[in-house]
């Protein structure tokens, strides 16, 4: 799956640490969890960002595998809501 932030950056889903800091959704790269975090989206408060975090999670977790010779993958995108 790719995550689309608010401001289009498309960030591939299994390379990535999302987390909720007060009222935004950030991510960093799992490589380096100590170094730059990337703002997901931002949001009026911090239920909202709660919100759009479990969204996430639940896209990512509903979506059907597909097969092409013999392989899994998923192949769908979760694009940030503006509001």
């Amino acid at each position: 799956m790719r995550v689309i932030s608010q401001t289009f950056i498309d960030f591939p889903y299994d390379k990535i640490a999302i987390f909720v800091d007060d009222n935004k959704v950030c991510c960093r790269p799992i490589n380096d969890m100590a170094g730059r975090y990337y703002l997901l989206g931002e949001y009026e408060s911090n239920k909202r960002a709660v919100e759009v975090f479990r969204d996430i999670n639940k896209a990512f977790y509903t979506i059907p595998l597909m097969d092409e010779d013999g392989r899994f993958y998923n192949q769908t995108t979760f694009t940030m809501p503006e509001e």
